[in-house]
């Protein structure tokens, strides 16, 4: 598998708000297999500095586990270093029954404009993709995982991989990935 820096753009996979374990892991591993990238995980209890700072952190797809706005004992939380180290984010998004999606994605989106992280766009997980729905909420929507099984499963996953890969062009260009004082 090859191996892309994250310093060129390639986001790291956070949840809007605490998702499923499974459904997380599932989606974020068939994201990673269909475009070519190492998964490797980090977890809210990890020091968002000394995380980010590693070399290995800069590699491959990155997968948060946990709740990245969730407060820390020290002060700040995962979104805020990750709005400091000015590290891409796509924010992971579980469907509803329906096609629907809970009001967490536009707060969390909310929370990254806010701090200044920049949000590469949102994923749906599961369920069913209502484009029209999505479209009215306004939100920077890259696309969905359909679940396994899933007639149209490959070629979502075909759609986002080619809209994340243009979108990274696009973070590299504009400074993402670079730390701020």
């Amino acid at each position: 598998m090859s191996r892309t820096p994250m310093s060129t753009g390639v986001p790291l996979l956070v949840g809007a708000g605490p998702l499923p374990e499974l459904l997380m892991r599932e989606a974020c591993t068939a994201l990673a297999e269909r475009w070519g990238l190492e998964l490797s995980h980090i977890s809210e209890g990890e020091s968002p500095q000394q995380t980010l700072s590693r070399p290995s952190a800069q590699q491959g797809l990155i997968r948060f586990c946990g709740d990245a706005a969730r407060q820390r004992p020290e002060g700040g939380c995962w979104l805020d270093a990750l709005a400091d180290w000015r590290q891409p984010i796509l924010l992971m998004v579980a469907g509803e029954a329906g096609g629907g999606v809970a009001g967490a994605a536009a707060a969390y989106a909310a929370l990254c404009h806010q701090l200044g992280a920049p949000l590469i766009g949102l994923v749906q997980i599961g369920s069913q993709w209502n484009r029209l729905q999505r479209r009215r909420d306004g939100l920077p929507w890259m696309g969905w995982i359909p679940a396994a099984g899933v007639p149209e499963r490959e070629l979502a996953l075909d759609h986002l991989v080619q809209e994340l890969s243009r979108r990274s062009i696009t973070a590299a260009a504009t400074g993402a990935g670079a730390h701020r004082p």
